[in-house]
């Protein structure tokens, strides 16, 4: 196999795993604001049954990321879910704090909104982006030549 052959097949196959971070970061935001920041918790012992949720969903985007890398194309579509799903809980938090607590506003509470809101838009940008689309489409039509022969 020539080298130039093993430099594009890595460069497709970066692209996937950046996918796979991609979407386990865009994941752990719409966790936290969910588990954390809408649905504020009152004693440490509800804090248990939310983490196990927590990482039960990493492994499952995980999961689906190994689907990815075998050239499934439909995995991208759950992850820009994801990602507009992230974006929607932020802004859903974002104008509950800004209708709730005119006065007394949580600028911590705002500006982590407003960074996962940026995030996600990014990671949204790059799920939708033509050269991962490209790369799970070299990668399957790879396997499937790896297979034939």
């Amino acid at each position: 196999m020539p080298i130039s052959d093993s430099v594009s097949k890595f460069k497709y196959s970066l692209a996937c795993a950046l996918a796979i971070v991609a979407s386990v970061l865009s994941y752990s935001s719409l966790a936290f604001t969910v588990l954390i920041m809408l649905w504020p918790y009152s004693a440490v012992e509800e804090l248990g049954p939310r983490v196990i949720v927590f990482f039960v969903g990493i492994c499952i985007f995980i999961l689906l990321g190994v689907f990815l890398l075998i050239g499934k194309y439909r995995v991208l579509k759950i992850y820009s879910l994801s990602a507009c799903s992230a974006i929607i809980a932020s802004l859903v938090y974002t104008i509950d704090i800004v209708t709730k607590q005119k006065g007394n506003l949580s600028y911590n509470g705002l500006e982590l909104s407003a960074f996962f809101i940026v995030l996600n838009f990014i990671l949204l940008c790059f799920f939708q982006s033509r050269h991962l689309k490209v790369s799970v489409k070299v990668i399957k039509r790879l396997k499937n030549n790896a297979s034939s022969i």
